[in-house]
């Protein structure tokens, strides 16, 4: 298996770490479970940019899935470039909060989570669009309510 992994540097618990040891971990974790891991950090902006492209290449053969590694934002914005596809999205927690992979019972660690991405579990979840804007996991107007 080949994957896509686009990472948010600016995300929760991606902020301000190591970018170059945060891609060692990766790419040593994926390949302690027999997948190839092609890894991309991007900035906000850049996002959906690289699903994109990420998905271009899935269609032609390339990448087996996109693995996203973010929050819940980040997360949104790859499921919005692939949901008018099948290629499988993969979800790494690295956000602040994690809403999308809590309600999914996606483990909150690292290894946990690609433990579930290698063994390729899929399942379809719904997409929801305000103002032409793709989201799975909330949406909101104004200010987020503290929790």
């Amino acid at each position: 298996m080949h994957v896509c992994v686009i990472i948010n540097k600016g995300s929760g618990t991606a902020d301000g770490q190591d970018q170059q040891a945060r891609q060692a971990e990766l790419t040593e974790a994926f390949a302690r479970r027999g997948v190839e891991a092609s890894i991309v950090v991007a900035s906000g902006d850049e996002i959906r940019r690289e699903a994109q492209g990420a998905l271009h290449e899935a269609a032609r053969g390339r990448f087996d899935a996109i693995v996203v590694g973010g929050g819940d934002g980040t997360v949104s914005a790859v499921a919005g470039v692939l949901a008018s596809g099948n290629t499988p999205l993969g979800v790494l927690p690295l956000g602040t909060l994690n809403h999308f992979a809590k309600d999914l019972g996606l483990p909150l660690d690292l290894g946990g989570a690609v433990d579930v991405i290698a063994a390729g579990h899929i399942r379809q979840v719904d997409v929801a669009e305000v103002n032409g804007q793709v989201f799975v996991n909330n949406s909101s107007i104004g200010s987020t309510p503290t929790w």
